[in-house]
């Protein structure tokens, strides 16, 4: 397979950087979802019978509870926790994936414009979510997201977050074909703009997919998956690009945590159903 390979990728192969750690994000949102977890089950507790609990320093502990009751997913009554309002929609998320739909609209409002959120799956990229409206449309899929990676912001984040090996085989059934003038085609150019600012930095797509929209992307943090968050702008608009990044940076965590729990939700509804059809039968 390496044979195959132009001389210049097999060496870049020989040299390439070893795996980046997890994003503190990542570790921030299992301390948030362990807190959760605990909160939901314990039907009013305290900061510091959670924090024992939960096994966190009550410093930790009492920071992320700030965090948690300003995004409403707990409440405080008598100074006891309690599972707030959005945590609630979890439990009753239906099979549209409730909780990561509002959090994906709360987003797009709050940054004026189109979000979306990607995983690469079985060698292929999936966009598992995306909210927009008319004062924030999305990126108009002229050519197929799936084999314009090279090209765009959310396909770029994904590429950066794979292995050289994973990456060359979806670049060879994908070719870089020519989409604009900005349109990355050369294979090191593109390596170099996957690693040079580290899996889990900003991609950008620049003009580079389509001439009408401007695009960012960041790793959403979770290990042994590729992901991403993304939002997108009219060209037209692209002086507003900068700030709509720092605003997603700033909220990935809290996506990051939506996400894991309709994970959760979902595994748990499976699991009652599976348990439901074994003791139906005869």
């Amino acid at each position: 397979m390496n044979a195959l390979r132009p001389a210049v990728l097999n060496d870049m192969a020989r040299h390439r950087n070893t795996p980046a750690p997890v994003p503190q994000k990542w570790q921030t949102t299992q301390r948030a979802r362990d807190l959760l977890h605990v909160i939901s089950t314990a039907g009013g507790i305290d900061s510091r019978a959670l924090a024992h609990k939960a096994r966190m320093s009550l410093n930790t502990t009492v920071r992320l509870l700030d965090w948690l009751l300003e995004q409403r997913l707990i409440e405080t009554v008598g100074g006891a926790y309690f599972t707030g309002p959005v945590l609630d929609l979890v439990t009753k998320a239906d099979p549209h994936r409730r909780m990561l739909n509002i959090a994906l609209e709360q987003l797009r409002d709050d940054l004026g414009a189109a979000v979306y959120i990607s995983t690469y799956t079985h060698g292929e990229i999936e966009v598992n979510g995306c909210a927009h409206s008319a004062s924030a449309p999305p990126v108009h899929e002229w050519a197929p997201f799936t084999e314009t990676a090279h090209a765009s912001a959310v396909g770029k984040s994904l590429l950066a977050q794979l292995d050289f090996d994973s990456r060359m085989d979806h670049l060879t059934r994908y070719p870089s074909v020519q989409l604009t003038e900005r349109t990355i085609t050369s294979p090191r150019a593109l390596l170099e703009v996957l690693d040079e600012p580290g899996p889990h930095a900003a991609q950008f797509d620049l003009l580079e997919y389509s001439e009408k929209e401007v695009c960012v992307a960041f790793s959403l943090g979770l290990p042994g998956r590729a992901s991403s968050i993304a939002v997108s702008l009219p060209a037209h608009d692209h002086t507003r690009l900068i700030t709509a990044a720092q605003g997603l940076s700033q909220r990935a965590t809290g996506l990051l945590l939506a996400h894991l729990l309709t994970d959760d939700n979902q595994h748990t509804h499976t699991n009652h159903r599976q348990e439901q059809q074994r003791r139906a039968l005869p």
